[in-house]
């Protein structure tokens, strides 16, 4: 036997309705007793982009991936390392932007919401220090899938991004294996 299906929750309703002083006499308050919940949102789908060829496969997965569930897109756009004195944030937004501008058509074509974050890695230290950082953004905006390039840049490809959560318990690292690049068919004219 099947347990009976609670009742829905009953509708807001107004409380008081009182005319509202002042010169016009027509307007009224209506208070109500419940508020609506918010919208649910799907944790976004976070993927690691490297300003290198790579980054087409793996935006193309992580909108695969996010677009059933209509998840927002986290784009971490990874800039290396760099010497000292730190370059101007200008110049950061700057070399985000070329990077973005790779990928940013494909999401806009998905009709996906994005966020795009910026990540500049420390130098130095442990070799899983730098994909540390990137989980760090990742954890900080509570993303549970992380798309990374197998042959990406040194430390923070999707191998070392994968120990590195393993270590930490969280998140998926998905690897992309982009494919090799194929000529098209050559198309030779009739003889003659």
């Amino acid at each position: 036997m099947s347990s009976p299906v609670p009742p829905a929750p009953p509708m807001p309703r107004p409380t008081a309705i009182r005319p509202e002083p002042g010169p016009d006499p027509v307007t009224v308050t209506v208070a109500v007793t419940a508020a609506a919940p918010a919208p649910l949102v799907a944790p976004p789908v976070t993927a690691l982009l490297a300003d290198s060829v790579r980054d087409v496969a793996v935006i193309d997965t992580a909108v695969r991936l996010a677009g059933p569930r209509r998840a927002p897109l986290l784009l971490v756009v990874a800039l290396p390392e760099h010497p000292h004195p730190p370059p101007t944030p200008e110049a950061d937004e700057y070399a985000a932007r070329l990077v973005m501008a790779r990928v940013l058509p494909r999401v806009r074509r998905a009709g996906l919401a994005y966020l795009p974050v910026t990540h500049r890695g420390t130098g130095g230290g442990a070799r899983l220090r730098a994909a540390r950082g990137v989980l760090d953004v990742v954890a900080r905006h509570r993303s549970p899938v992380v798309v990374a390039a197998t042959g990406g840049p040194p430390r923070l490809d999707a191998r070392t991004l994968a120990e590195a959560a393993a270590l930490r318990g969280a998140p998926f690292v998905h690897a992309v294996t982009p494919g090799g690049w194929v000529p098209p068919p050559l198309r030779l004219a009739p003889a003659g």
